[in-house]
């Protein structure tokens, strides 16, 4: 294989082809361990939020079942706490549970991993 100029563009046909200085950036791997209790972390914050997500969607039916003042008593324009709550209060609720869950996890992986000063993934995220 003839040399190529540093300058010159990379072949894309040619993995080796690029020039080692670019790769610098790309050499910074996580040690098993550090992506092992990132995962861990990760998967305790998902049954975390699941077990609140379950918690408060069972609790509809639970209460619907129980107790009389749930579906007989009247609140807002007439409507039931019960139905207030399926048709309001559980939409606005999902929201606040995703956007913690999710901001929850990304600030503990980008800590856990080494990212503490800000994301700087690709994707912008």
């Amino acid at each position: 294989m003839p040399a190529r100029r540093p300058d010159a563009e990379p072949d894309p046909e040619d993995a080796l082809s690029f020039p080692a200085e670019g790769l610098a950036d790309l050499q910074e791997y996580d040690a098993p361990a550090e992506v092992d209790a990132a995962f861990v972390t990760q998967r305790r914050i998902a049954v975390g939020y699941c077990l609140v997500f379950l918690l408060v969607t069972f609790a509809i039916p639970v209460l619907t079942v129980s107790s009389g003042w749930w579906t007989d008593a009247r609140v807002v324009g007439g409507m039931s706490p019960s139905f207030l709550m399926a048709a309001v209060v559980l939409y606005v609720f999902f929201v606040g549970l995703g956007v913690a869950a999710a901001t929850l996890a990304d600030g503990a992986e980008d800590r856990m991993l080494g990212r503490a000063g800000g994301s700087d993934r690709e994707d912008g995220a």
